[in-house]
């Protein structure tokens, strides 16, 4: 009698209970569906065993963009408790919708110097930022758009700098200067 035929006649049932499991390497895919309250991915998939969204591992980072998106997932040690996610499936409805929305994105930020007016959801990204340092470096692919309320600031890739507010004040302690190829007021 082999030491596994031994523990499964042996043992009590809850002992012979194992955790659900797949097989080494076997690809399942699931769904990105948001993030826990510390940032990290929440993934579901038609084997899950506990019925609620589980906290995953992932090799790419992950946006409010791609929630609801088809994941491929391994999960370690064939625990299918334990999900990592290894990558976006592709689909071509969300590659023409990601497009769409980016070329709707920048001729908004041309016309009203924002990205969107709507609130970005909230995916348990930090409230605050602390920097200690003499230089802080914020950079972006495309844009970097800093947000309160009505008032904005984009910058974009091609070099232009968008202020928008209800109330924008310019106060100098020494020389205000306007400079440019053109200055245009109203």
């Amino acid at each position: 009698m082999t030491e596994n035929e031994f523990l499964s006649v042996y043992h009590e049932p809850e002992a012979r209970q194992e955790k659900p499991s797949v097989g080494p390497g076997e690809i399942v895919l699931g769904t990105f569906v948001g993030m826990d309250q510390d940032g990290r991915p929440l993934v579901d998939f038609a084997q899950n065993p506990s019925g609620e969204p589980l906290r995953a591992i992932s090799t790419l980072s992950l946006t409010r963009h791609q929630l609801d998106r088809t994941v491929a997932l391994l999960f370690s040690a064939g625990d299918l408790t334990q999900p990592v996610i290894m990558g976006l499936i592709h689909d071509p409805l969300f590659a023409l919708i990601d497009s769409t929305a980016e070329k709707a994105s920048a001729s908004e930020a041309d016309v009203a110097g924002t990205e969107t007016d709507s609130p970005p959801a909230d995916l348990s990204i930090p409230k605050v930022a602390n920097v200690d340092g003499e230089s802080v470096v914020i950079e972006g692919q495309k844009e970097v758009v800093l947000r309160c309320g009505d008032a904005s600031i984009t910058l974009t890739r091609s070099g232009k700098i968008l202020i928008r507010g209800k109330y924008l004040l310019n106060r100098s302690s020494g020389v205000n200067r306007i400079m440019g190829g053109s200055v245009q007021v109203n």
